[in-house]
């Protein structure tokens, strides 16, 4: 058939059925019966989950929630999603990226001259929540950007080691690393935070704090997870629906609610009300986190959820114009005193009853593969008293007549000791308890949840500091000489305890650069030494993390307890559901 006796035919068509929607349509007879009408559905009622956290978001993006202080940065996979997330062993699973690099399908080329290849295949059809689709310019758009805003808390690895990404099409993006580096699979948000070039490629290029006062990082938010924002709500009371184009799937909940409640027991009270469905970890105090779990076993009022967090431990402040007494910084023989002059045992076991995985004689979590050859670093400092008032008179530190420890100004010694927030109260009691009966003054001081998230208050406590800053290798970083935090970074370097051994400095380069696990145990277990023997930074405890969810509140369940470190637990919000 032609083209032009197709064209007739179409007009014949179009012609005949506005002539059928004209004509007389035949009526029924008077006495027939009515058809009935069908009924129709009740409109269901959407479902919202209503999640407390302690902090207030002040803007979205990596330099905001590096802190994981206050719950906040637990929920961040709600609304922003990375090339990976992390697996129920706590290594990388794949999330925008289709799959792993590996060496046996030559997406990781280790080059001649030392340096090595990563090469990334993207999701296709990826959309961010204003409709435009994902693609590689944004990952190389994203390693700029963070080069540029220099958050070294999160990026300091990806600043230092990445040479250059590049785009060779919309679904590939090719990472060359200047050296073989351990941590180049591990992509996640904590990592690199993507951001879409059409939207920020222009302001970049200008200031960069005008950069990072756009709209786009408060209200006018979009990424690529499966819940998008709709109300910033002053980062008070956020709220997110459901974003029905989410690469894995149509989320069941229609809108999310995130309230900032910095009190944790009033946190507890509005769970246990209903105002809020679910807590997010570390919002909640541990004796109350205690008490209701045994009350809701009973009840059914829900459920509390936990699993092996980050490891906490004391820093000491080492820079000079900080420290105070300064001795404290320049000796370790006090140090070790001072850590073998409590009990961590007792201290672990009161906070955690039955939890034998808070206990810290290694700063690596159980399911960490090179715990085995790592060891227990650190079981040698058990309580013992007279050790302690031993390691300390070597420094310099004596008991007086009276029963004060006197320091080398033939002063009584006074630390100032910061615990953390107001779920840290008694912890803080017992250890200063300890250190009293040795002879000590000690000042706790208590956070406002503000605090805890000002990076430059952080960075200038003066004696020493309890907080739970990383595990594992991650422990680290916070040591790396290199990443202290300061005005120079805006406060953002990842040690504020401002630590320097350019030894273990290179010892950091050595393991990052290893590939094999066996060879990063052995090398770890070189570190530790250092840390035994220095003891810049002392181990109380493996926290727990705990988090809550009510009664009808279907999420965490399955996966919450693998989750390794804090920033995950929201990994899977787009299988969360309600009754």
């Amino acid at each position: 058939m032609s083209s032009r006796q197709r064209g007739r035919h179409l007009a014949f068509f179009v012609v005949a059925v506005a002539l059928l929607g004209c004509s007389p349509r035949p009526q029924p007879p008077a006495d027939a019966p009515v058809p009935a009408v069908p009924a129709v559905a009740a409109p269901t009622a959407p479902k919202v989950l209503t999640i407390g956290q302690n902090t207030i978001v002040k803007t979205y993006g990596l330099r905001e929630f590096s802190n994981p202080s206050g719950g906040g940065a637990a929920l961040v996979e709600i609304h922003t999603a990375g090339l990976v997330t992390q697996d129920l062993q706590g290594g990388p699973e794949p999330r925008l990226a289709a799959s792993l690099p590996s060496l046996q399908d030559g997406t990781i080329v280790l080059l001649p001259d030392g340096r090595m290849e990563t090469t990334w295949k993207l999701r296709p059809n990826v959309k961010w929540h204003d409709g435009a689709p994902f693609t590689s310019e944004d990952v190389v758009f994203s390693v700029d950007a963070a080069r540029r805003m220099d958050v070294q808390s999160g990026t300091a690895s990806l600043n230092r080691q990445v040479e250059s990404v590049r785009a060779p099409d919309p679904l590939t993006a090719v990472v060359t690393w200047r050296t073989t580096f351990y941590r180049a699979l591990d992509m996640s948000y904590r990592t690199l935070w993507l951001y879409p070039r059409r939207l920020l490629g222009e302001a970049l290029e200008g200031d960069r704090e005008a950069f990072e006062a756009q709209p786009y990082f408060t209200t006018q938010y979009v990424h690529l997870g499966p819940f998008r924002l709709v109300d910033f709500g002053l980062g008070e009371q956020q709220v997110f629906e459901r974003f029905d184009g989410y690469f894995l799937g149509r989320p069941k909940i229609d809108r999310i609610i995130i309230r900032s409640i910095q009190d944790g027991n009033a946190m507890l009270a509005n769970l246990k009300a209903g105002a809020i469905d679910m807590a997010s970890e570390s919002t909640l105090p541990g004796e109350v986190v205690m008490q209701v779990r045994e009350e809701w076993r009973q009840s059914g009022g829900g459920t509390v959820h936990d699993r092996q967090d980050n490891w906490r431990s004391l820093w000491v402040q080492f820079d000079p114009q900080w420290a105070k007494p300064i001795e404290l910084s320049q000796d370790p023989r006090l140090r070790r005193g001072l850590l073998l002059g409590f009990d961590r045992y007792a201290v672990s076991e009161f906070l955690f009853p039955g939890f034998p995985n808070s206990r810290s004689d290694s700063f690596l979590l159980k399911s960490d593969a090179r715990g085995e050859v790592v060891g227990q670093p650190f079981a040698a400092f058990t309580y013992d008293a007279v050790q302690a008032a031993r390691s300390l008179a070597e420094g310099g530190w004596n008991r007086a007549a009276d029963g004060r420890l006197l320091g080398r100004d033939g002063q009584q010694v006074q630390i100032e000791f910061r615990s953390g927030g107001q779920q840290y109260v008694r912890e803080a009691a017992l250890i200063a308890d300890y250190w009293r009966q040795i002879g000590m003054e000690v000042s706790e001081l208590v956070e406002s949840p503000a605090q805890a998230r000002d990076n430059e208050y952080q960075a200038r406590f003066t004696g020493l500091s309890a907080s739970a800053r990383g595990t594992g290798d991650g422990v680290f970083v916070n040591l790396d000489g290199r990443l202290q935090s300061g005005p120079e970074n805006r406060w953002t370097g990842a040690n504020i305890a401002h630590y320097s051994n350019a030894s273990l400095d290179a010892q950091i380069d050595r393991l990052q650069a290893t590939l094999d696990l066996r060879e990063q145990g052995q090398r770890m277990k070189e570190m530790a030494s250092v840390l035994v023997d220095e003891l810049p930074v002392m181990p109380l405890y493996f926290r727990i993390g705990f988090a809550a969810t009510g009664r009808g509140v279907n999420a965490l369940t399955a996966d919450y307890p693998g989750t390794i470190g804090s920033g995950f637990m929201a990994r899977n919000a787009h299988q969360w559901d309600r009754d």
